[in-house]
């Protein structure tokens, strides 16, 4: 929760920021109870998008990891005549371009793709995966 806070406060200082200026603006000017409305409105508002702002850094983080996914597919795609593969004693395999990197064992119907040193995921081997560890397999 404290992260969740912290990040808050690094990423959208500016909405804090807004409400000290509402806040000092409403306490300066109105001098009713109306101004204690205000100033609790003001502050329940911060704290309430505060606290929603972990979904929202949920459903970016969801966003990024499928750009990166069909980023990572497309340089499998484009950079497969630049792969190489290296087998390993053990029967696993990695096959590598400069930004994609594929690891599996022979055998096995899975792969862990990564792009750019990130790890995307494990992935069941389809026809673009296959066809990109043939053609690394070919040149080696």
């Amino acid at each position: 929760m404290p992260e969740q806070w912290l990040s808050f406060v690094q990423e959208k200082w500016w909405v804090i920021l807004a409400a000290v200026v509402a806040l000092l603006i409403v306490v300066s000017v109105v001098k009713t109870v109306l101004k204690w409305v205000l100033v609790l409105a003001i502050v329940a508002g911060v704290l309430v998008y505060g606290s929603n702002y972990k979904e929202e850094l949920t459903a970016m983080s969801g966003q990024m990891l499928e750009e990166a996914k069909v980023q990572a597919f497309q340089a499998l795609v484009s950079g497969a005549f630049d792969a190489q593969y290296e087998s390993n004693a053990d029967g696993t395999f990695a096959v590598f371009t400069e930004s994609v990197r594929v690891e599996g064992a022979e055998g096995s119907n899975e792969v862990i793709v990564y792009w750019k040193g990130v790890k995307i995921g494990t992935f069941e081997i389809d026809a673009t995966i296959e066809a990109f560890l043939n053609e690394a397999k070919q040149k080696q």
